[in-house]
């Protein structure tokens, strides 16, 4: 892909996933009903992660198959709306009104809003990415890019809550919708540093044989 084209998708993606974080927190906080909320809530969540898998995806258009490629995306999207299951869990109902009290409620943090899952998500990528353990890298850099973007949209009201140690200061609003554009990009270059003929010399790997599946080509359609 020309390097001018791949600036202009990273552009137009960027303006589309601050366009999003701009709408949706707005209109949750002008909306009153809490069913209304708790569903543009999630929605927005969802629409982030999915305009993130599209940017950590399209960064390796020349080595994934269109399938592969749409199976990242949806797991992006799934996964940052699923992650407020656990809300229905910690209230032990599946009222959406209840629900979104509860994920108001900072005495009350569901499981799957713990910041460490993300981190050991992010230390295994690494650990996958030095293997060369091509797709099982990009299934971790997806999930990775999910998790964290739905907890960096919540630190702005609560902060991270990197168990068991507590929780950090609210995070500011500029620095949460910068942190979610460059979140794709920079699991992206960790992967190529961790991948580069420089890190595998110094881990003693064998540079000779590249991954197993860098044969497979994506063809955008």
């Amino acid at each position: 892909m020309p390097f001018h084209l791949m600036v202009y998708i990273r552009v137009v993606l960027t303006t589309l996933v601050t366009i999003t974080c701009l709408l949706g927190d707005n209109f949750v906080e002008l909306t009153e009903h809490p069913v209304l909320r708790a569903l543009v809530d999630n929605g927005t969540h969802a629409v982030i992660g999915a305009i993130t898998g599209i940017a950590f995806v399209i960064q390796f258009y020349d080595k994934i198959t269109n399938c592969f490629g749409w199976s990242l995306i949806l797991l992006c999207f799934l996964t940052s709306s699923l992650i407020d299951l656990d809300h229905f869990i910690q209230a032990r109902s599946w009222n959406l009104e209840v629900s979104f009290q509860d994920a108001t409620n900072l005495l009350r943090r569901p499981f799957l809003h713990c910041t460490t899952i993300p981190m050991v998500i992010f230390s295994v990528f690494i650990w996958t990415s030095c293997l060369n353990y091509f797709k099982t890298s990009l299934w971790l850099g997806a999930l990775f890019c999910a998790f964290f973007t739905h907890h960096t949209r919540d630190a702005i009201r609560r902060g991270y809550w990197m168990c068991p140690y507590g929780t950090t200061n609210a995070l500011s609003y500029i620095y949460y919708v910068l942190l979610t554009i460059i979140t794709p990009y920079l699991v992206y270059y960790t992967y190529s540093l961790c991948s580069s003929s420089a890190v595998q010399r110094l881990l003693g790997f064998s540079t000779k044989n590249e991954s197993r599946y860098s044969s497979y080509k994506y063809s955008v359609v």
